[in-house]
């Protein structure tokens, strides 16, 4: 057993032993009547009767307006009500927020257990916050460059010791573990797909560097969940091993809001007692947890529209690349375009969009000065003529900005 999860079992036993243990109550509403839902093709719930191509959008399933996940939602206000009304901590769990935990271990790489938070950046802040707590004086974290805003600010307020590695380099990943092996407890933290760039790092080297140095190894799916591996598993999917925590969100391909994390029993039976966040925030409204269920459920039965999210992904890169335009080091569904320029970026988002074409300018402080960039979000249900036509569009008003 490692130091840290000595120290965590000892942290629980003695909120037992004062009282303060935490144990979610099981409200135990019964999940018959969830299941009748009309079933309509993935393929035809697109709509693009705005005359707005949206190429910002995180629903990279575009399952948010799948008639089976909103129905899904419907029945769970009409059984549950809209809210949660209370921490888990307090009103408990209902039973399709325990399947909905059971789901996600299973779709993630048959993990032990769950715990569920009202954001990504809660959970983000949230887990480093508490991990770091457990013993701070001991503990150092080591992270990725450009992870997201809520893996620095959850570094930051752990008030540990801590460096950020260069973006996907192991080896200085590797320097900076060696200088700190005397920390009896090591977190090593990267994203699954990186939000602004669209890369996915070097998982397997990693976590063998973190095991090297017997640190935690925590992996931010946010945007690899329901996108990446063979099945839209993610990291654990993808890359065919299984870090010691994933954190996931239910708000981009699961068409839903709230996060998650996995891990072993002990960890999250950890989160559970020691987490603020968890702890003083209202759990996600039982309707999004169903939704989220039902978006999953129909991931596994059309595992095809993985492959047609990488297929669109694909023909997008290669036509903006091939047109001469810097497309950074992206290989998944988030295409950045360098700019350089935050207000030429501007700019050209502000006559795309009157072109019909919504996509962002994405500028410090998300990305570094000087590298402004516009991010396109591709999904699976976009018409190929549709996506052609806007790509055109897209390189065309980039040309035409960056020679001017």
């Amino acid at each position: 057993m490692s130091l840290l999860s000595e120290l965590i079992l000892s942290k629980i036993e003695k909120n037992k032993k004062l009282g303060l243990y935490r144990k979610i109550p099981e409200i135990g509403l019964k999940k018959s009547n969830l299941k009748t839902c009309p079933d309509k093709n993935i393929d035809n719930d697109f709509n693009y009767s705005t005359g707005t191509v949206n190429l910002a959008t995180n629903d990279y399933l575009w399952l948010s307006k799948n008639e089976k996940v909103k129905n899904a939602a419907k029945k769970a206000v009409d059984i549950y009500g809209t809210s949660a009304s209370s921490s888990f901590l307090i009103c408990g769990h209902s039973d399709i927020h325990r399947e909905l935990e059971k789901e996600l271990c299973e779709f993630k790489g048959d993990y032990e257990d769950c715990i569920l938070y009202p954001s990504g950046y809660q959970a983000n802040t949230g887990i480093i916050r508490s991990l770091s707590s457990v013993s701070p004086l001991k503990t150092f974290i080591a992270f990725d460059e450009l992870s997201h805003a809520s893996i620095i600010d959850g570094v930051l307020a752990s008030g540990v010791k801590f460096k950020s590695f260069k973006h996907n380099d192991l080896n200085h990943l590797e320097s900076i573990l060696r200088r700190h092996k005397d920390s009896e407890i090591k977190l090593v933290i990267t994203e699954g797909v990186f939000s602004m760039d669209g890369d996915i790092p070097d998982l397997p080297g990693i976590i063998k560097i973190a095991k090297r140095y017997d640190a935690l190894s925590i992996v931010d799916d946010a945007h690899a969940t329901g996108t990446i591996g063979q099945k839209g598993g993610g990291s654990a999917d993808f890359h065919k091993l299984k870090p010691d925590i994933i954190i996931g969100t239910l708000g981009k391909a699961l068409a839903s809001n709230g996060a998650f994390a996995i891990s072993s029993r002990l960890i999250i039976e950890y989160l559970i007692n020691f987490s603020r966040a968890f702890i003083f925030s209202t759990g996600i409204p039982p309707a999004s947890a169903a939704s989220a269920l039902e978006a999953l459920k129909l991931i596994k039965e059309n595992p095809g529209i993985i492959q047609i999210l990488k297929d669109n992904s694909e023909f997008a890169r290669k036509y903006i690349s091939g047109s001469g335009l810097n497309t950074l080091n992206s290989s998944t569904h988030i295409i950045p375009i360098l700019i350089g320029e935050e207000d030429k970026a501007v700019l050209i988002e502000k006559e795309l969009l009157k072109a019909g074409i919504y996509l962002k300018a994405i500028r410090y402080p998300a990305v570094p000065k000087k590298s402004a960039r516009l991010r396109l979000g591709i999904n699976a249900a976009i018409n190929g003529t549709i996506l052609e036509n806007a790509l055109k569009e897209i390189v065309d008003k980039v040309k035409l900005n960056m020679n001017s």
